[in-house]
């Protein structure tokens, strides 16, 4: 991922250790059902990211702001490299459901959410192929995901600092499932309409195969940026912190 995304992310990272905003709802680690909390907890802090919590290092979610961000070109259908500037994602504080699992000995979390939609609009900047079509152009871009489900897995590890214990994310994997892509990139070909739209009607009718050969290069650079804003919470907020006494 671009430095440029982590150094707007880390910014938000700047402040000393603080308490979880007291509109976050806490859970009891020793409760039974301390995942069915957790997942209720996490949607309705999710919800609440239409605005940004500086404190505790969390950025407004609505639109989610990404100042730059390349794709590499895949291997199959999409031998284009894609490069966005001046990225606003919207759709990712409105999740249908979400689901929070965190087994506190392994320091495993698993958190799953679906979206009715999530659009992309951004700047970009594309030179390649789609489906051996040769293809090239700068503008405004348009990518909308529908009914999809994102996944992430996170391995967390318990570390001291100033005789406080906290967490913070090793490693994590996200997987997207969307239910449809559908693509629309401006001025394409200098501005060629002809030429543009049929572009975009191959990448809408093709839309899984195109989809299929980025998802791992989009699912990294998500991954990236979800575990940033995460672990901006986690090194703010001690270990004690995050659950109710």
């Amino acid at each position: 991922m671009n430095s440029a995304i982590f150094g707007y992310l880390l910014l938000l990272s700047a402040c000393a250790c603080t308490k979880l905003p007291p509109t976050f709802k806490k859970c009891n680690r020793n409760q039974n059902d301390l995942n069915e909390c957790l997942s209720k907890a996490v949607k309705d802090a999710i919800e609440q990211l239409n605005r940004p919590f500086r404190d505790v290092g969390l950025p407004s979610m609505e639109p989610l702001e990404i100042p730059e961000l390349t794709v590499g070109a895949g291997t199959g259908a999409v031998g284009l490299v894609q490069h966005f500037k001046n990225m606003k994602v919207h759709g990712f504080s409105k999740p249908e459901t979400t689901k929070f699992e965190f087994d506190l000995g392994k320091k495993i979390a698993l958190l799953q959410c679906t979206f009715a939609e999530v659009k992309t609009v951004a700047e970009y900047d594309v030179n390649g192929k789609i489906l051996v079509l040769p293809v090239y152009g700068k503008g405004t871009s348009t990518i909308k995901m529908e009914n999809v489900t994102g996944t992430e897995t996170f391995i967390m590890e318990k570390y001291e600092k100033k005789g406080q214990k906290y967490l913070k994310v090793v490693e994590g994997k996200l997987v997207l499932t969307p239910g449809l892509v559908k693509f629309k990139l401006e001025n394409l070909f200098d501005g060629d309409k002809t030429l543009g739209d049929n572009i975009n009607s191959v990448m809408n009718e093709n839309w899984k195969e195109v989809f299929a050969d980025v998802k791992s290069s989009y699912e990294e650079a998500y991954s990236q940026i979800v575990e940033t804003i995460f672990n901006n919470l986690l090194a703010k907020v001690p270990y004690d912190e995050l659950f109710e006494k």
